[in-house]
């Protein structure tokens, strides 16, 4: 009677811990003015790795953002069948996704988040066995000359010039800021 006892306990405990879902969860943070993204994965040692974003006229969102599917194999549907491996959705077709394209660190795409294959594949992993918290995306992406985005303003007798724009500027108490080396 004790070992059946036993047993059943074991087998109820067995699913029990099947079913909870799962506490951690992976984080995602995109600096598209370093162009990098940064991982947390189950309250771990941060991850940082190159990215490529959107490049002039195809920039990449800024916001917070959930994942929205999760396709291994995509194909680009708009770009001619593109390969988008281990595509992670979050927002209007838009992924962040592994490239075979060299040149990471710089806006190269049509909006997406590229990264390594490996980097992508890994992250890829972590999403689906404990699901992402939000991809949170924030900063201006370089222009081709490696300077921060121009915004126009106006200057009496001058018209309209390029001026450019500083970095974020880290907030007191932003955890994000000692990962950046602020």
């Amino acid at each position: 009677m004790r070992v059946q006892l036993a047993r059943i306990l074991i087998v109820t405990l067995a699913l029990a811990g099947s079913l909870a879902p799962a506490a951690a969860k992976v984080e995602i943070r995109v600096d598209l003015t370093r162009q990098q993204m940064t991982v947390i994965k189950n309250n771990e040692k941060p991850m940082v790795w190159k990215i490529s974003s959107g490049r002039a006229g195809f920039e990449t969102p800024t916001g917070s953002f959930i994942v929205q599917r999760l396709d291994a194999d995509h194909l680009s549907d708009e770009y001619d069948q593109a390969p988008m491996p281990y595509a992670i959705f979050f927002s209007r077709g838009l992924a962040i996704h592994g490239t075979y394209e060299r040149g990471l660190g710089r806006p190269a795409s049509h909006g997406c988040v590229r990264l390594s294959i490996e980097h992508a594949r890994e992250l890829f992993d972590w999403v689906e066995q404990y699901g992402a918290a939000s991809i949170e995306i924030d900063g201006v992406a370089p222009s081709r000359g490696g300077v921060y985005a121009e915004a126009p303003r106006a200057r009496a007798g001058h018209g309209i010039v390029g001026e450019r724009r500083a970095p974020p500027q880290p907030t007191p108490g932003d955890y994000y800021s000692l990962i950046r080396g602020w």
